[in-house]
């Protein structure tokens, strides 16, 4: 049983092969030769008519048998030049009488198509068929006039019953812009067609063949034999002939409509398929190819005003939106640490922008509505849901509703809305509306049946193109081309200036910085020097029989000015770190040296918990860069951090291996190890691990690790806990 009207669709018009029909139109015949040997290899059925021999008699022949001895001069000549997409015409003489014919190169194979010569038709001169025609259609100075005069020199010159321009939407959909036609023949001009009309593959084609031709619309296809190609066993790719048949909806398309001949010419706008020019005739009309010719040159000479016309009008429109931009931009950096709160105080230029009547800002600075715009207490759901499904920069709709259920509390303000999202923690947004349009769209027959269902699994285009008219309601006015360019130079603009403050707020943020950095390395350690230098006089100024108590609280004295004193060190070590200013004075050095150097001053200090330090290298001789003073903070660093957190009678092991072109310094110990979860934190800035009697503020890692960068390295961790740490470093080796 067939499926209702409704669910049918013409999805299986964009499959078809359209492209490989298998068979030509009667009005001409196809030569298909195999190179170089110029032989024929496919021919079309209708052989006999045209050249008085049946197809089999040809297969296989040489084509300078068919043709007079001048004509296949010329044809080998016009061969030799032909470039991939080109089409040669030349004048072809044959036992059987003249021809005009037309030759192409395609995937690998030319194709000869021959057409009779009427005696009817003069010939005319390149001048008097484009002279007058070109003079207009180049006067033309706006859109409408220039389609306009199209259409009538068109009509002037085929003597077709209508000749009109129909122009494509963003969607696929055509509407009649331009029309000129016999008297008494139905006017088209306005009408609006589906998509589905001209399905994709066959817009494709528009754009590789410029023009097609239907003389006949009742024509019955003439077979190529054999139906498939020799040499690869394929059906032969038709798309670049004026001969191929076309698709057999298309046909029953055109004679549902009433016609009985057709032509169209593309026009093209930078390779996309910006419109046709389309001839209609109620019977079946056959044009010569100087004729078809000429209304091809029109075509392209139209196309390439048509892209001006379009471009100066966009130069145009962007050239106005600058001074409307430079107002914004303006209102932006007035503004405070919220750029976008700066575009309310220019309600005007906002709107003014891309032509809306209400917009809103929602911002972390402010939540703010100007002109005919939605209330904020429905603005607000409107913001989460655009959040929550889109994340692309600009968001546009002439139908909100149809996304948006809920717009349809404000259709009459806001059925048009175009967004512009600023990337941040909460999204922040510049939003336009338009209010509804309710309009009438005419259309040629019902948009909703492009086809109607046939015995079995054939598809029919539909029957009726009576003027069929459809109500649109919550849509607004589209959002063009243009205006989406100006919302993304304004979120660009509003992007830089927003980037500008950020900048400032940062590097006000390093002045203070460097301000405290300066107090704490100057009027701290200033102080801590003389409370050092005191408590050194009181300690010689003790006799024995002081009590040990004043001993002891000067050693506590002095050990806290140690660590004060530490604490600045590091401090203005992360300053430098963070500035990326930070000094080395980097020297080849013997790996093995540095580290019994090292074990030799901090030995000491692991005696005191008896823990071992024993020195490691695998490699004797191995040099590396580095800064000596720099790299021996980091060695002490990581040694002090394993003699504070291990038990007494541990083990720490200091080394260094080769990699590559690389050092790898390690310093492995046996304490309690670090649970997996505070890896990644260790080198952070003010991390410290979670154990109780352990003091510091956490920067010592922080700095390690950024000693280590600067030498052009890396530090890591590896850790089992109960069984230990070991701590690498890499340095260049030298």
């Amino acid at each position: 049983m067939p499926a209702p009207p409704q669910s049918v669709n013409l999805d299986n018009c964009d499959r078809e092969p359209i492209h490989v029909p298998g068979s030509i139109q009667p009005f001409g015949l196809l030569l298909v030769l195999c190179e170089p040997e110029l032989v024929v290899q496919q021919v079309s059925a209708n052989s006999a008519e045209f050249l008085g021999e049946a197809p089999e008699a040809l297969l296989g022949r040489p084509v300078a048998e068919l043709l007079d001895e001048a004509s296949f001069v010329g044809f080998r000549s016009c061969a030799r030049s032909l470039r991939g997409g080109e089409v040669c015409p030349l004048r072809v003489a044959t036992r059987a009488g003249e021809f005009d014919g037309l030759l192409h190169r395609h995937q690998g194979v030319l194709m000869l198509e021959l057409e009779r010569i009427d005696p009817s038709w003069p010939e005319p001169s390149p001048r008097h068929l484009l002279g007058s025609a070109l003079a207009r259609i180049q006067a033309a100075r706006s859109l409408d006039a220039l389609v306009d005069a199209l259409t009538r020199e068109v009509r002037r010159l085929t003597g077709f019953d209508r000749v009109l321009v129909y122009r494509f939407d963003e969607a696929g959909h055509g509407e009649v812009i331009a029309e000129s036609r016999s008297e008494g023949v139905e006017s088209y001009m306005g009408q609006r067609y589906p998509a589905s009309d001209i399905p994709r593959q066959a817009r494709r084609l528009y754009t590789l063949n410029w023009l097609r031709i239907v003389p006949d619309t009742h024509y019955r296809p003439v077979p190529l034999v054999p139906p498939l190609r020799p040499d690869i066993g394929e059906p032969l790719d038709l798309s670049f002939s004026v001969l191929r048949s076309v698709s057999p909806i298309h046909v029953e398309y055109l004679q549902n409509m009433g016609l009985g001949a057709s032509m169209s010419v593309s026009l093209v706008d930078r390779g996309e398929l910006w419109g046709l020019l389309c001839a209609h005739h109620r019977g079946p009309r056959l044009l010569p190819y100087s004729l078809r010719a000429a209304c091809e040159v029109l075509g392209r000479v139209a196309s390439l005003q048509i892209v001006a016309m379009v471009e100066l009008e966009a130069r145009g429109a962007r050239e106005a939106r600058q001074t409307i931009l430079a107002s914004l931009d303006e209102g932006m950096r007035d503004a405070g640490e919220d750029v976008l709160v700066g575009l309310a105080a220019r309600e005007s230029a906002l709107l003014e922008l891309v032509l809306a009547e209400g917009a809103a800002i929602w911002s972390d600075g402010g939540r703010i509505a100007v002109g005919r715009a939605p209330p904020l207490t429905a603005i607000e759901p409107l913001v989460a849901w655009l959040a929550a499904t889109s994340s692309a920069p600009i968001f546009a709709t002439a139908s909100l509703p149809k996304s948006y259920p809920d717009g349809r509390e404000f259709t009459d303000i806001a059925s048009g809305l175009l967004a512009v999202r600023l990337p941040r923690p909460q999204p922040n947004y510049v939003l336009w509306f338009r209010p509804e349009r309710v309009h009438t769209v005419h259309w040629g027959g019902n948009p909703n049946m492009p086809v109607e269902p046939g015995p079995g699994e054939r598809l029919h285009p539909r029957r009726s193109f009576v003027l069929w008219k459809e109500i649109v309601r919550e849509t607004s006015s589209p959002w063009q081309a243009d205006e989406l360019e100006a919302a993304e130079d304004l979120r660009r603009r509003a992007l830089e200036i927003d980037l500008e403050r950020q900048v400032e707020l940062a590097q006000k943020a390093v002045r203070l910085r460097d301000d405290l950095v300066a107090v704490v390395s100057h009027d701290l350690r200033n102080p801590l020097g003389v409370i050092e230098m005191a408590g050194a006089v009181i300690r010689r100024g003790l006799g024995r029989s002081e009590p040990g108590h004043m001993t002891t609280a000067i050693d506590r004295i002095q050990r806290s000015v140690a660590r004060m004193s530490n604490l600045i060190d590091e401090l203005l070590d992360v300053a430098r770190i963070e500035a990326g200013c930070f000094e080395l004075t980097v020297r080849v050095e013997d790996a093995k040296s540095f580290i019994d150097e090292s074990v030799g001053m901090l030995r000491p200090l692991a005696e005191q918990k008896k823990i071992r330090i024993m020195p490691v290298v695998a490699v004797p001789g191995l040099q590396v860069r580095m800064d000596r003073e720099r790299i021996f903070q980091v060695v002490s660093n990581l040694i002090g951090n394993a003699i504070k957190f291990m038990a007494e009678g541990g083990t720490i092991t200091i080394g260094a291996e080769s990699h590559d072109e690389q050092v790898w310094f390690f310093v492995r110990d046996t304490g309690p190890g670090i649970p997996e979860d505070q890896r990644a934190a260790i080198f952070e800035r003010y991390w410290q691990a979670d154990r109780a009697g352990v003091t510091g503020v956490g920067l010592g890692l922080f700095v390690v690790r950024g000693i280590v960068e600067a030498h052009g390295g890396r530090a890591w961790v590896d850790s089992e806990v109960g069984r230990g740490s070991t701590f690498y470093f890499s340095l260049p080796a030298a």
